[in-house]
């Protein structure tokens, strides 16, 4: 995984999200995912979460429950003083139309804008500790065969930069970058062919503005699956991706084997650096197939021009010569280095078969698409009771997904709260 930042235009990213959120539009469960995801990767401090949350814009009313809930899961004094400040702006506006949280807290408690509602199903309890390492095995055999089910390939990649110049989180637009990138027998291969609109013929190692990422096919799962990687995973939770039930464990790779790279600068002033990386795997607990990577960047030197980085990798299944294969949807990337932030929004659109004459004949439209719709990657707590959607695995055959008998906990089934 090699990420890169040209000198003059720095980029920050946060795997927790802190600055893709800040000062953008989000409801009350997206507030609520966005703390808790911030509480299970332990990177940032109660204050700089509270920073962030001050920064965020609800359209919708925020509670007193909420406020409690995610209280009770672990959010700091700074940060509920940031959320109760929050409370206060949206008094007005309409409440959500479900509660977004659920804690023992307030179990029982129905406030005054949710009567009437659909009761809360509490949190789905975590497997059990034979049960998480299944899932885990299953996961681990999923991304050591991942390339033997993927066909040499290539799509369009479409990247939309962001820069903050003065680290106050408003982002400006800073460009499009079209590139077509090729998988061929398990190489990747990167040619940009549109830079803001216009034809170029150029590579990604080549641009000199912002910021790029190569290696998201699977660069990015090899450095966290290798063995030599000796990667540490730990249970984190339950989640709802694209509709389908995910297992979420944490990770942590500190070898040379897991490292991945990042550069600053150009020409004679270019750095290099090797960092550890932690972050959170999410796949499906049946068949292990991997949805979504998320990967923070671990120890970096203070005296290394970039001080933090970080990316968020979706995979979807999508088609490729009437075959179904599982392959990189969106991703979105974030770098900082001293005041000055960026963040990149990339796409994988149209993919195609690698035949011998594809660089040829792929349509070279300079303009990118729209972009894919926010709840392609949005993510939602597991309820007791659903049912994983998992892919049969049979290499080299193209998975299919069909029920499967792995169902999580029904909430009738989970154990009464605590006695207040």
């Amino acid at each position: 995984m090699i990420l890169n930042m040209w000198s003059r235009c720095f980029l920050a990213f946060l795997a927790s999200g802190i600055l893709l959120f800040a000062q953008t539009q989000m409801s009350v469960e997206q507030l609520a995912d966005f703390i808790r995801s911030e509480l299970a990767l332990h990177q940032h401090s109660d204050k700089q979460i509270a920073a962030g949350v001050r920064d965020i814009q609800l359209n919708e009313k925020l509670t007193d429950k909420t406020i409690i809930d995610l209280q009770a899961q672990g959010a700091g004094p700074k940060t509920v003083d940031a959320l109760k400040a929050l409370r206060d702006k949206t008094a007005t506006m309409k409440p959500p139309a479900h509660d977004a949280t659920s804690s023992p807290a307030t179990a029982g408690e129905q406030s005054a804008e949710s009567v009437g509602a659909a009761p809360q199903a509490p949190a789905v309890p975590p497997p059990s500790a034979a049960k998480q390492k299944e899932i885990l095995q299953a996961i681990k055999d999923y991304a050591r065969n991942y390339t033997k089910r993927l066909p040499n390939f290539f799509c369009v990649e479409v990247t939309r930069q962001y820069v903050d110049p003065n680290g106050a989180q408003n982002y400006r637009n800073a460009g499009t970058i079209l590139a077509k990138v090729g998988y061929n027998e398990g190489q990747e291969h990167y040619n940009v062919y549109s830079v803001n609109g216009k034809l170029v013929d150029t590579t990604m190692e080549q641009l000199k503005s912002g910021s790029t990422s190569t290696g998201e096919f699977y660069t990015l799962m090899k450095s966290v699956f290798a063995p030599e990687s000796e990667t540490e995973f730990k249970w984190d939770h339950w989640a709802k991706l694209r509709g389908r039930v995910m297992a979420v464990f944490s990770y942590f790779v500190d070898t040379p084997q897991g490292s991945f790279e990042i550069s600053s600068g150009d020409g004679a002033s270019e750095q290099h650096i090797r960092v550890a990386q932690r972050g959170l795997v999410y796949a499906d607990p049946s068949t292990g197939e991997i949805d979504r990577i998320r990967m923070e960047a671990a120890n970096i030197p203070k005296s290394f021009p970039i001080s933090s980085t970080s990316e968020v990798l979706d995979y979807e299944m999508v088609t490729i010569s009437g075959q179904q294969f599982v392959l990189p949807l969106t991703a979105k990337l974030f770098m900082k280095g001293g005041r000055e932030s960026t963040k990149n929004e990339i796409e994988f659109r149209a993919y195609r078969k690698f035949e011998a004459d594809t660089f040829i004949k792929y349509d070279l439209d300079p303009n990118a698409p729209p972009p894919l719709p926010e709840s392609k990657t949005q993510e939602s707590p597991a309820t007791g009771g659903e049912q994983t959607k998992p892919i049969e695995q049979a290499p080299p055959e193209p998975p299919k997904r069909k029920p499967s008998p792995f169902v999580l906990p029904r909430t009738e089934d989970l154990p009464p709260p605590p006695p207040r």
